[in-house]
């Protein structure tokens, strides 16, 4: 029995020394699958569930390198079979080796816990323990055997990515009454001025490794906790109160629960206090919504690095984008000219990690991947204005003349065929913010997808069709 699995997963083993990833050194290891990812929002933990043609078993991609689970062999480790993610296509044929079709069987719907088995063999995927000769592959994915593993060492926790919310670093909150949350006398947070750059309305986000996040204000560096009202006062996070889970409402707005009490935490005015965060609701009301803004003065993104060896091509689909004909009533062959005209349409878009659109106005130029003859190349072109998310898209008008040579007493049909595809290129940049304090942050992002659609591959196709023979009166 299997429950709904979710599209993009994160995967932790029971011995939780770290989230599902693979090794990506550059050596021949590359692929092969560990629990190795200290964070659960790192790029590497993330994989997507993609449905097969048959009931209840599944293909499972790395969202960063673009292959798929297969399980393999890699001499001389000494386990005889291990997963890796190192497929580049889907294959749904059982009787071969290179089958990707895995099945999750349910083992605790409450926990979210399941077994997994890949369908070729009959074999339940397990973590293995240590090998002190190859440490490299320490708590990797095996495929060996086709019975339980002690310890529930093939039993794995399955956690939806989209429930994560990932947070940029530096964030200014603007509460219900379109004010930012700052701070009275240096430790109570209330939502009590217009202007962004004031000092205290800047707040650093420090995730968990298992998702969790604590809130520390840029200007005192205390971190905020959870005492019914929200204090920030504290200098470390070692206990429950100073830790939040934010909730996802729409792309610009988050709910905060306080993990001390489970309770949303909202603006209020009582007890001497005017518009205050308290922990002491149970669901997302209007008062506790929080829209996201970032900090910033200006941003610079640059050097951004297409992981073209790891980019997709999918959804390919082959279309007539064009057609004419020609006719020749006379009974010699003849020369002539078949104009074509067709759209030649692309479409853009740079997405990142991050769960919400922050909307903060940035100058980005990119250079533009395209897929050429069915494989992801970097063309000459550059996009200008990019937005994280937006999809940008242009058509273009095309006209060509084709010659052809049309028999006697005949008409030829002219057809320009093309290839439509989608591809996924995973990228990196360079990120420096000017904060209104007047520092600067350079950071390196992963975890980028940039997401285009292209036609290609275009030919001529040309069908002849006698004419009917000329009746005599």
């Amino acid at each position: 029995m299997v429950s709904l699995l979710p599209r993009f997963i994160v995967m932790e083993s029971v011995d939780t020394v770290g989230y599902l990833s693979y090794i990506h050194e550059g050596g021949k290891a590359d692929g092969f699958l560990r629990f190795m990812e200290p964070e659960v929002s790192g790029p590497y933990a993330k994989f997507e569930i993609e449905s097969s043609k048959k009931e209840d078993l599944f293909h499972i991609r790395s969202c960063q390198s673009n292959k798929y689970w297969e399980r393999t062999r890699l001499s001389p480790v000494p386990w005889e079979h291990l997963i890796a993610a190192t497929n580049k296509n889907k294959e749904e044929d059982k009787s071969k080796d290179s089958c990707t079709l895995f099945q999750f069987i349910s083992v605790d719907p409450a926990q979210k816990t399941y077994r997994i088995k890949h369908v070729q063999t009959g074999c339940y995927v397990r973590s293995a323990g240590s090998e002190p000769q190859f440490p490299k592959f320490d708590h990797g994915l095996l495929c060996e055997s086709q019975e339980f593993a002690s310890g529930n060492a093939d039993v794995f926790t399955v956690i939806d990515w989209s429930s994560l919310m990932i947070l940029p670093r530096h964030v200014a909150f603007k509460g219900p009454n379109n004010k930012y949350l700052c701070l009275y006398n240096g430790s109570m947070p209330y939502f009590g001025t217009d202007d962004i750059g004031e000092p205290t309305a800047a707040f650093e986000i420090l995730p968990t490794k298992d998702g969790k996040i604590s809130i520390k204000s840029s200007k005192t560096g205390k971190f905020l906790r959870n005492d019914w009202w929200i204090w920030a006062d504290v200098t470390s996070t070692d206990n429950a109160d100073t830790f939040f889970r934010p909730l996802k409402l729409n792309d610009q707005k988050i709910a905060l629960i306080s993990l001390s009490n489970n309770k949303f935490c909202k603006r209020l005015t009582a007890d001497g206090y005017v518009n205050g965060l308290a922990a002491i609701v149970t669901s997302a009301t209007e008062e506790t919504r929080i829209k996201v803004e970032e900090p910033v003065l200006t941003r610079e993104i640059y050097d951004i690095k297409y992981d073209l060896d790891n980019s997709r091509v999918y959804d390919e689909v082959v279309d007539v984008v064009s057609r004419n004909s020609a006719t020749n009533t006379a009974e010699e062959p003849s020369a002539m000219e078949v104009k074509l005209e067709y759209e030649d349409s692309k479409s853009s878009s740079w997405k990142t990690d991050l769960s919400i659109m922050l909307g903060i106005k940035t100058t980005m130029n990119f250079n533009v991947p395209f897929i050429f003859e069915g494989a992801v190349e970097l063309s000459a072109e550059y996009q200008s204005g990019v937005e994280w998310g937006k999809d940008f898209g242009t058509t273009t008008k095309l006209e060509v003349v084709n010659k052809v040579m049309v028999p006697g007493r005949s008409e030829v049909t002219v057809y320009i065929v093309a290839t439509k595809g989608k591809c996924d290129v995973p990228f990196t940049y360079k990120q420096r913010d000017i904060l209104y304090d007047g520092s600067s942050v350079l950071r390196e992002v992963k975890g980028g997808t940039y997401v285009g659609s292209n036609f290609y591959g275009h030919k001529f196709e040309i069908k002849v069709k006698k004419l009917p023979p000329v009746t005599k009166e």
